[in-house]
């Protein structure tokens, strides 16, 4: 196919977000499939789209202004590193931050790390299990997000 981001991609990430809040998570992702598969740009938009669902209405963390990619050991709450995450959320994490931080050309160099051997089944199954996990950090965003509007006093600072 190869053609430029389309009209309907918006709204089939919306429909696959709902899709998965409504308690169907893996019929919201088969929406992604022709997104990933189309091309490289149209995968870079799906991407970029599921990290702005991320970091809607989240503020910086840095003194700088800037978005700050935190990692937690969850069994021990010791700091970690990105480099200790598996690599789908490794690539979800390290892009939604790069994207949060309007910094396109890191985020345009992840996804073409990711994406480099797409020639291969390998290969595909590393983009398609990154977008995924951008997927997951979505609807988990996406719940908070309702969580907070629902119930804004039990936020926690």
């Amino acid at each position: 196919m190869g053609s430029e981001p389309g009209a309907t991609a918006p709204m089939l990430v919306e429909e696959a977000l709902n899709r998965a809040l409504a308690g169907d998570p893996y019929s919201g992702g088969m929406l992604l499939v022709p997104l990933i598969e189309d091309s490289h740009r149209e995968c870079f938009a799906l991407c970029a789209m599921l990290a702005t669902t991320c970091t809607y209405g989240t503020e910086p963390q840095g003194p700088d202004g800037m978005f700050v990619l935190e990692v937690e050991d969850v069994l021990t709450g010791e700091a970690g590193r990105p480099e200790d995450l598996p690599p789908d959320a490794q690539f979800a994490a390290e892009f939604v931050t790069a994207w949060a931080n309007k910094d396109e050309v890191a985020a345009r160099a992840l996804f073409d790390a990711l994406a480099a051997d797409t020639d291969t089944e390998a290969g595909v199954g590393r983009v398609v299990d990154g977008v995924l996990a951008l997927y997951g950090m979505a609807i988990a965003s996406v719940r908070a997000l309702i969580e907070e509007r629902i119930n804004p006093t039990q936020r926690e600072d």
